[in-house]
């Protein structure tokens, strides 16, 4: 009998030894009691890949949930006062950030998930350029339109005619564009053309002879229009 005791025990030691199962960490839900906020405890924790973490809720008496908040998981539960537990299992290392919904102010934490051996994950990759806090160092604009409302000024407009031509001359504030219009009758001819700042000049040949009336209208590069200057010519063949 003694033999077989032996032998019964020397071939259960040689038996593979059974694996063991997955750990599991919890994070308490922690209702605000005190003014620091509500929180969870703890708030970061850490696990190896294959373990799991359980949100407990518990003796809260305030609605919570956990739900991730980094892209590298998803995970939800209901919203409840005193709800059942929440777990998920990690799978592969890194850095997983959870929140609960309704505070997300103070109760948020990050699960860090190491290898087999316990060998932290790789730093989490920086923020891309849309989300860089990057500071503006620029004061705000003191004025954000300033629209030129001040007309030009046309001065020391003269026409002179000639044989089949007119010479206009004038002074105009600041450059602009320039719209001339020969009416003689019922044919009317009509030249535009741009202007510097300070004094003109303008010739227009090819006129048939005759009696003109002749009309000057400026206008600078925003719109603003001088008032027109008029005069009357005749043209010699």
């Amino acid at each position: 009998m003694r033999r077989l005791v032996l032998a019964v025990t020397a071939a259960l030691a040689c038996l593979p030894a059974a694996p063991a199962a997955a750990q599991t960490a919890v994070v308490q839900a922690v209702d605000d009691t005190t003014g620091a906020g509500n929180r969870w405890s703890p708030d970061a924790i850490t696990v190896k890949a294959g373990e799991a973490v359980t949100w407990r809720f518990a003796g809260t008496s305030i609605p919570h949930n956990v739900t991730s908040n980094s892209a590298n998981w998803s995970f939800q539960n209901a919203i409840a006062i005193a709800g059942p537990d929440a777990s998920y299992a990690f799978m592969a290392p890194g850095y997983y950030d959870f929140v609960c919904q309704l505070h997300p102010g103070s109760m948020h934490g990050t699960v860090t998930v190491t290898d087999d051996a316990g060998n932290p994950p790789d730093p989490p990759d920086p923020p891309g350029p849309d989300e860089q806090p990057f500071p503006n160092d620029q004061g705000a604009p003191t004025v954000f339109e300033l629209r030129d409302k001040v007309a030009p000024e046309l001065t020391g407009v003269t026409v002179k005619p000639g044989k089949r031509l007119v010479r206009v001359h004038f002074a105009l504030s600041e450059r602009g564009t320039m719209t001339l219009v020969l009416t003689r009758g019922r044919s009317v001819r009509t030249e535009r053309f741009k202007a510097r700042r300070g004094v003109n000049d303008v010739v227009v040949r090819g006129l048939r002879a005759g009696r003109y009336q002749v009309e000057l209208r400026a206008k600078d590069l925003a719109g603003n229009q001088a008032p027109p200057e008029r005069a009357r010519v005749t043209v010699r063949s």
